[in-house]
């Protein structure tokens, strides 16, 4: 399992505000400079991860990140909007200095669908422009999209999908978030969208969706490489037929909001699965 040492950079600025932002907002009293290169001299993980507002938007993010370089870090990632990497040099900057894994946040395939969800106009084509300008470097790197699932883009995954794959990353996320949106919506096109990055060989998987909704799509979900992360805002619980699952010991649960709204009757046990020993030995 690949772990991140995760690190906070604070809750703001960022230069997008959207209307579902999934990032768990925490304390920013330790988001200091002294602060954060402490933190990184604490090596509990051999990798790290930044996030938090937009780490990019940080004018000393690149004294961070050649100091987790220097501390040995053997990866160095960036959880983003993507719009500042828009400024090719800015990007080449961030390279230069020891980072090359790259997640980008994608809500929709369109700057009408983009721009509304992160409620910044002109925020798609910065991140589009970002995407690209990833793309045309030749410098060594890792870039995985993220699409936040909700209620607006769900039945837009499929161009979502395509989008990205058009800038030959390296894999893509589906997150699903609790909205008001029921898996059995959003279930047809999360498959369709596997199947369209399966066709064009990049790496997919899922986020925030239970092993017994992803049944027969086990090895897509993205926990069970990454584990459970503290970086994206989830809280999460078993229901009753959990107990009888033979993933209740490795799955987080459903969003309690979900839970309230959809109650839990579409969720069975998990009895028996052929990919059950294959999956618990990605969790070791």
């Amino acid at each position: 399992m690949l772990k991140y040492k995760e690190i906070f950079l604070g809750n703001s600025p960022c230069n997008n505000k959207c209307l579902y932002c999934s990032i768990r907002e925490k304390d920013s009293s330790k988001t200091d400079l002294s602060s954060i290169l402490l933190s990184l001299k604490e090596k509990t993980e051999e990798n790290v991860a930044f996030y938090g507002g937009d780490p990019t938007l940080r004018s000393d993010l690149l004294k961070i990140i050649r100091e987790a370089r220097r501390d040995g870090y053997r990866r160095i990632k960036l959880l983003t909007n993507g719009r500042a990497f828009s400024d090719i040099q800015f990007l080449d900057q961030i390279m230069k200095a020891g980072c090359n894994l790259f997640e980008i946040t994608l809500w929709g395939s369109n700057p009408s669908l983009h721009d509304y969800l992160t409620q910044t106009s002109g925020s798609f084509r910065d991140t589009i422009r970002g995407l690209e300008n990833l793309a045309g470097l030749t410098h060594e790197k890792f870039v995985c999209v993220r699409i936040p699932i909700c209620k607006e883009n769900h039945s837009d995954l499929e161009n979502c999908v395509t989008t990205a794959l058009s800038f030959n990353v390296n894999r893509i996320i589906l997150s699903f978030q609790y909205n008001n949106l029921a898996f059995q919506q959003v279930l047809p096109h999360i498959k369709n969208a596997i199947n369209i990055s399966i066709f064009n060989r990049i790496w997919i998987q899922t986020g925030g969706i239970p092993f017994c909704v992803m049944q027969g799509l086990e090895h897509h979900i993205g926990e069970t490489l990454s584990g459970l992360n503290t970086i994206h805002s989830r809280t999460s619980e078993h229901h009753n037929c959990c107990i009888q699952c033979i993933y209740k010991d490795l799955c987080p649960g459903i969003e309690v909001r979900y839970f309230e709204h959809f109650g839990d009757k579409e969720f069975l046990p998990v009895i028996e699965n052929k990919y059950s020993q294959d999956i618990r030995t990605l969790y070791e």
